[in-house]
C-alpha cells in the first residue's frame, strides 16, 4: 500500500511539473506549483512537503495540494493581499473528506526569469481540523 501511495503521488508530481507555472494573466484563473522543503503539522503528527500546487480559480475559489508521503487535497478561497501584488491571502474551508480543515494563511509569489511569470515562494498557513480539533499548520518554502 505505501508503495502505491508513494507511484500516485510521484505520478501526480510528474503531471504538475509538466504543467505552466503561470499559463495566465492575474485576471484570469492561475496554476502555479513548486518543489521545496516544508512541514504540514496535524496534532502530535508531521509530514514533510515536498511539493505544493496551488489552483487559483478567477472567481475566488482555490484547491491546493500538498505532495507528502501521501497528496493531500484542501480548498478554499483567496484574494489578493490589498497592500502587496505578490501575496495572497487564502482561506481554507474542506479537505478531502467532509469533515476537512478550517485555516487562514498567505501564498507569497516570486517573480519568474521572464519578469511576468511567478512562481510559488512561501506558503503559510494555521488553523484546526472541524473533526479532532486538532491544530494544523503548513509552513513550505520552495527551493530556488
Amino acid at each position: 500500500m505505501r508503495v502505491f501511495r508513494k507511484s500516485v503521488a510521484l505520478c501526480v508530481l510528474l503531471i504538475l511539473v509538466a504543467a505552466p507555472v503561470w499559463s495566465m494573466q492575474d485576471g484570469d484563473s492561475i496554476v502555479a506549483h513548486a518543489n521545496g522543503n516544508g512541514m504540514l503539522k496535524l496534532g502530535d503528527e508531521e509530514f514533510k512537503v515536498s511539493a505544493v500546487v496551488i489552483k487559483l480559480f478567477k472567481d475566488g475559489k482555490a484547491e491546493i495540494s500538498l505532495v507528502s508521503e501521501l497528496t493531500i487535497f484542501v480548498s478554499g478561497t483567496w484574494a489578493w493581499d490589498g497592500s502587496d501584488q505578490k501575496a495572497i491571502d487564502l482561506k481554507i474551508t474542506g479537505g478531502a473528506t467532509g469533515g476537512g480543515v478550517e485555516a487562514t494563511g498567505k501564498l507569497t509569489l516570486r517573480e519568474g526569469q521572464s519578469g511576468q511569470r511567478r512562481a510559488i515562494d512561501r506558503v503559510l498557513l494555521q488553523g484546526q481540523s472541524k473533526t479532532t480539533h486538532r491544530n494544523v499548520s503548513l509552513n513550505f518554502q520552495a527551493v530556488s
